[in-house]
């Protein structure tokens, strides 16, 4: 369906090639030197991770629109992908009651832009300086040579809610289907609205639910060469970079 799993492709291979160059640049220092350079990336980058996880769960709490994991299929998953990259149960919690906090002016914004082979990139952000943002994205899509569009979202995607879930066993994939269709699915995926009703049917089905979460889905999609594609590449990776930056869709085949 959407880029998730071809995102996530990237974003390793883009990590192999920046552990190369760090090991290279590193050859010529002790071992010990090469060891704690090692984990100061570790540590570096699990923060980073955990920053980002921290804006998805109050984002997840603002679309929708419960801080109860219970009854907010959305931030039930996020909490989980959290969990899966053990962040500690206290910065969740404390992610959470930010999002409760009147003082958190944090806002949600997204971005449409025209990327390399005239494919579409939407950014979402959570922000507490748009003003930041903005410039910082600015700087992004002008050095790679990309533009910024309008109407994306309504002319390219559907907003569905989507559910990975995984079937007791010896269902065949027409029961799973039909499951799917009787709990309120349209065929493999939902209106944001009855996601978490959805959600809490196919439990009662024993379903293993591995993620329930809103996402863009491309309607129309653009086949891009090896070129282009390596420069959406880099290009992702400097917008995944942002702190503010949350989700990036897109509509490449």
């Amino acid at each position: 369906m959407f880029r998730v799993i071809k995102y996530a492709r990237v974003q390793r291979i883009s990590a192999d090639v920046r552990n190369l160059k760090e090991n290279r640049r590193n050859a010529g220092h002790s071992k010990w030197a090469n060891i704690k350079h090692t984990k100061a990336a570790k540590d570096a980058q699990k923060s980073t991770t955990f920053q980002k996880m921290s804006r998805l769960i109050r984002l997840a709490i603002q679309e929708g629109g419960s801080s109860d994991p219970n009854f907010n299929s959305q931030l039930s998953s996020t909490i989980a992908q959290a969990r899966k990259y053990n962040m500690p149960f206290a910065s969740i919690q404390k992610a959470i009651k930010e999002n409760k906090d009147t003082k958190s002016n944090a806002k949600s914004c997204y971005f449409e832009i025209r990327g390399p082979g005239g494919c579409t990139i939407v950014v979402y952000t959570l922000t507490e300086n748009l003003s930041r943002i903005r410039a910082a994205l600015n700087t992004i899509v002008r050095k790679h040579n990309s533009s910024y569009t309008e109407g994306a979202i309504q002319g390219l995607f559907d907003h569905k809610g989507v559910i990975e879930a995984k079937p007791p066993e010896n269902t065949t994939l027409e029961t799973a289907v039909d499951h799917a269709i009787e709990a309120g699915a349209e065929e493999f995926v939902c209106t944001p609205l009855v996601l978490h009703q959805v959600r809490g049917k196919l439990e009662k089905l024993q379903y293993t639910i591995m993620k329930a979460d809103c996402e863009l889905i491309p309607k129309i999609q653009v086949t891009l060469s090896d070129a282009d594609l390596e420069a959406v590449r880099k290009l992702c990776d400097k917008l995944v970079d942002d702190p503010d930056v949350v989700r990036l869709y897109d509509n490449i085949a």
